[in-house]
């Protein structure tokens, strides 16, 4: 991006291109190339659905097993349903790309430059920790029914595990009476929807974290801009200068058209992400309760029982807690030019450049939001809202249980 003016090849954006790429996502790539990516991991991600469902409909479950089933049913709904909305909104992901370009292009100064930077890199390692994160949860999760059964055929030093079949997988799931001898198609397809699922949200989250940080990064420029205006005209000020060399005017009108530009980016974020959001809210309530509660029902059984349903647990609350943490950053950053603009030498410009103070004002002292289907705003608290009721609805199992 700063070599070469361009997002599709600036090292700043590497890692979230290729799982972007990955997905079929990456707004640059011919139409028939992206939608065979994107066919082939939806795919991968979302069919594993149907042997789980047919596992809880047609086969001898418990109340254990619905616990077991239903964390990882959510999971395959949540992470498919992410990469299917991002693609069906493309033209809005190629949109914020395009303004991202833009933005890059319109920096004037050095400080500019090092701000967006810091922003789009810290972006960047966010989104690098979050792809090894899910990647070696899902490792953990698939890890497990190969561990058991390796420890079985050595404790009983048999040429057949004694544990069956089905319990060598990492979902529970059905495929009819001949499940024992395609069993090795079948764990293959488990543990590669289990990879797919992470490439999806990692796809998905770390494209959030890309725009939330740029944006931020933007609003940034734009305080630090402000901010700066006035301080040099204490000595030779003039109320009334000429328009054309009134040049806190002229930069004030920058940040103006600026802010505007920005917002608009803001509005693409949300409307990006709001019915992923208004999903995640609901399922992932339900989810992280039902692994909490498996949790609890097998810590009287040892490590290899809990391993599973911890590694979800965990895996939910730090999802949603990424989320709702970067939904709080643009609160917070959307109104910095408010805030720039009180700590301006303001009273050193003249009364248009005032005027156009009072135009950024206006639009900054309403901060930007990601909701939640166009009704919960995420930030901080409503993640702690979300978590309490998570655990209300876990005391809620625990008690039918007992």
């Amino acid at each position: 991006m700063i070599d070469k003016e361009d997002v599709d090849q600036s090292r700043l954006y590497y890692v979230l291109k290729i799982y972007l790429t990955i997905s079929g996502i990456w707004p640059y790539h011919r139409l028939r190339d992206r939608c065979v990516c994107f066919v082939s991991l939806f795919f991968l991600s979302c069919g594993i659905l149907i042997p789980q469902v047919l596992y809880l409909t047609i086969g001898v479950i418990t109340l254990d097993d619905i616990f077991e089933c239903v964390p990882s049913i959510i999971i395959s709904i949540v992470f498919s349903f992410k990469i299917f909305v991002i693609m069906l909104k493309s033209d809005k992901v190629k949109i914020c790309f395009d303004a991202m370009e833009k933005n890059w292009l319109s920096l004037n100064s050095d400080v500019e430059k090092i701000i967006l930077q810091r922003y789009t890199k810290y972006g960047q390692y966010l989104t690098t920790f979050y792809a090894v994160f899910m990647h070696t949860t899902a490792f953990l999760f698939v890890l497990k029914p190969i561990v058991l059964t390796i420890m079985s055929n050595e404790i009983f030093n048999a040429t057949k595990s004694t544990i069956p079949f089905a319990s060598r997988l990492p979902f529970h799931v059905e495929y009819g009476h001949r499940f024992n001898q395609h069993f090795y198609p079948i764990a293959v397809h488990c543990y590669v929807a289990a990879f797919a699922h992470s490439f999806a949200t990692i796809a998905v989250d770390g494209l959030f974290y890309t725009l939330i940080q740029h944006a931020c990064g933007m609003f940034s420029i734009i305080g630090n801009v402000l901010e700066n205006i006035g301080k040099n005209n204490e000595n030779d000020f003039d109320m009334k200068p000429d328009k054309i060399k009134d040049d806190n005017y002229v930069t004030a009108l920058h940040c103006l058209r600026r802010h505007l530009l920005v917002l608009k980016f803001a509005e693409h974020i949300e409307s990006l992400f709001t019915e992923i959001f208004f999903l995640i809210l609901n399922l992932n309530m339900i989810g992280g309760s039902l692994a909490g509660m498996q949790v609890l029902m097998n810590l009287d059984k040892g490590a290899n029982d809990i391993a599973g349903p911890v590694t979800i647990y965990v895996a939910q609350i730090l999802h949603l807690f990424l989320q709702y943490w970067q939904a709080q950053f643009l609160l917070d950053y959307s109104i910095l030019p408010y805030e720039s603009i009180c700590r301006a030498n303001w009273y050193y410009t003249s009364h248009r450049c005032r005027k156009i103070f009072l135009l950024i004002m206006s639009k900054a002292v309403t901060p930007c939001k990601i909701t939640a289907g166009k009704m919960v705003i995420l930030s901080i608290d409503t993640f702690a809202m979300v978590v309490k009721a998570s655990v209300s609805y876990l005391t809620m199992f625990r008690s039918l249980q007992l």
